[in-house]
This record gives C-alpha cells, sequence and structure tokens, in this order.
C-alpha cells in the first residue's frame, strides 16, 4: 500500500484534526526511511557470536514465518489497517528497545527470567529482572526482604521474543536502532515522556488511560523503560537479522525460506550465534 492509500484510511477512520496530523508526519518519516535509508549489513560468519548496540529495536510476531512474511512485504505496520491482537495502544507498534550494549546471548538470558515485585510495608515497592541463570537461586532473591509481599511473573520480553522459556514465538526481527532515520521516527514514541501527555490520549484504550499516564512517569520492570511504542510503523528496510526458537533453528526448510526472503540478514540462535 502507498502513501496516499495510508493518508486516505486515516482521514477516513480518525475524526481529531491533531491525531491525524500526528500519524501523517510519522507516515512521512517512514516513506522517507524507505527512500534514503542505506542498509549497512553485519559482516558476520556462521557461529560467531552477535553482538548488539544500546538503541538496537527488536520484535516478535506470534504468527512465525507468515506473520514475518507480513512484515517483510508491507513492514511492521500498526492496527490503523489491520486486525490483530486487541492492544492498549492505538495506531503504533510495539518494539523492545536496548538500554546498553548487549552480546544477544545476554540478553536472552536476561529476559527469559522473571519480573519480581517486592512490596514494602511503607508502599515504596522495588522492582527488578531475576535473570534466567539466577532463577534456581530465586531464595537468595526474597529471603532477605522485609515487606509483606512478593509477586512475581515473566518479562514481557519472555512471552513476545523467542525465549528459553516459551516456544510459541519462533521469530524474533532485530531492527537497526542506530540511524538518522529511526530515531526520527522514534520522536513518535508514546512510551517516551518526550510525547507531550496533551498529545498521547487519542492513541491509548480509554480504558487503561488513567493508570497510562500514572505509569509512564513512574516506569518500573513492569512497565518498562525498555519498551517502545512506536506510531504508524517501521519499514522493513531497517531487518538486519532475524532470532530464531529451537523448533525453527532446527528445522532446514524453514531456515532456508527465512534466507531466501532475506538474503542480506543473519540468522541466530537462542544461544546469540549465527546459525546461517
Amino acid at each position: 500500500m502507498n502513501k496516499e492509500k495510508y493518508i486516505l484510511i486515516l482521514k477516513n477512520k480518525i475524526a481529531d484534526e491533531n491525531t491525524r496530523n500526528i500519524i501523517i508526519n510519522q507516515i512521512e518519516n517512514y516513506y522517507e526511511a524507505i527512500k534514503n535509508f542505506k542498509p549497512v549489513y553485519c559482516d558476520y560468519k556462521i557461529g560467531d557470536k552477535v553482538y548488539l548496540t544500546k538503541g538496537t529495536l527488536l520484535h516478535g510476531t506470534y504468527k512465525n514465518i507468515d506473520g514475518l512474511k507480513q512484515i517483510i512485504k508491507e513492514g511492521l505496520i500498526s492496527n490503523l489497517t489491520t486486525i490483530g491482537r486487541n492492544s492498549k495502544y492505538n495506531y503504533t507498534v510495539g518494539v523492545w528497545k536496548l538500554k546498553k550494549d548487549y552480546y544477544l546471548s545476554d540478553y536472552i538470558n536476561f529476559y527469559s527470567g522473571a519480573t519480581i515485585m517486592y512490596c514494602s510495608f511503607n508502599d515504596k515497592n522495588i522492582t527488578e529482572v531475576i535473570p534466567y541463570n539466577k532463577m534456581n537461586n530465586l531464595l537468595s532473591f526474597v529471603s532477605n526482604f522485609n515487606g509483606h509481599m512478593w509477586v512475581m511473573e515473566q518479562t514481557k520480553e519472555a512471552r513476545f521474543l523467542p525465549s528459553l522459556v516459551q516456544d510459541r514465538v519462533q521469530i524474533g526481527i532485530i531492527f537497526n536502532g542506530n540511524n538518522k532515520y529511526i530515531k526520527k521516527m522514534l520522536n513518535y514514541d508514546i512510551l517516551s515522556l518526550d510525547f507531550d501527555e496533551n498529545d498521547v490520549k487519542n492513541f491509548i484504550s480509554p480504558s487503561y488511560y488513567d493508570r497510562f499516564i500514572k505509569e509512564r512517569k513512574n516506569k518500573n520492570d513492569f512497565f518498562t523503560d525498555r519498551e517502545s511504542a512506536i506510531i504508524f510503523g517501521i519499514p522493513s528496510i531497517f531487518i538486519e537479522g532475524i532470532l530464531v526458537g529451537r523448533k525453527y533453528e532446527n528445522d532446514e526448510i524453514i531456515l532456508n525460506e527465512i534466507k531466501s526472503l532475506l538474503p542480506n540478514a543473519y540468522i541466530c540462535n537462542l544461544d546469540g550465534v549465527i546459525i546461517k
């Protein structure tokens, strides 16, 4: 679908002029990136460890290979035009944004663990992520806690990216997040406090808005500062690599299909190692 068709859909779907203008600006950024961005591909060899720099973006698709095909063809596009899972955020796409440089293996170990909240008597709750390789030592995390309750759940990344604790998601897409075009698009991240509170309302589900405004200002490891919700979408030209789960890692047909779809991208596994 071309830019003009997206803008026509937008004008027919959204009544608020300010919201329309915000999305149109982002659509312009999207197509500017497609026109001008020149991909720089990683010079990895099979067996190399993947190293990701701060700002790298990742997205998991629960549709797996079919979802990847759709994203390559159409871009990672929001529910402005498509129907998918219900979202608290309208007209945006969700990605994980690295806060520091990581070996991919270390990042996967980190997010395949759990998020824990220690609830104190004075309501000054503390949160942290327990990495996968430290989950067996859970007692060492909670035994010195002096409070009335602690609660724990999977990290969000473990649910929505290929991880060491579930096989539902087999495809994770690694986007180049360190170029001037994607940085311009990240100015339209509604989870960032830099995005004006007066502009954000129409991008949030009404039932969630009041809680969102409060939590966006007080992020912790549950309402994380590791994720972004980018208005409209992200072009597929930013794809530099594909992370596969264990099922796809052992499916040569799938791996060859991914490589034919993205001949210049690398494919890596949950050990953070290049496999194709």
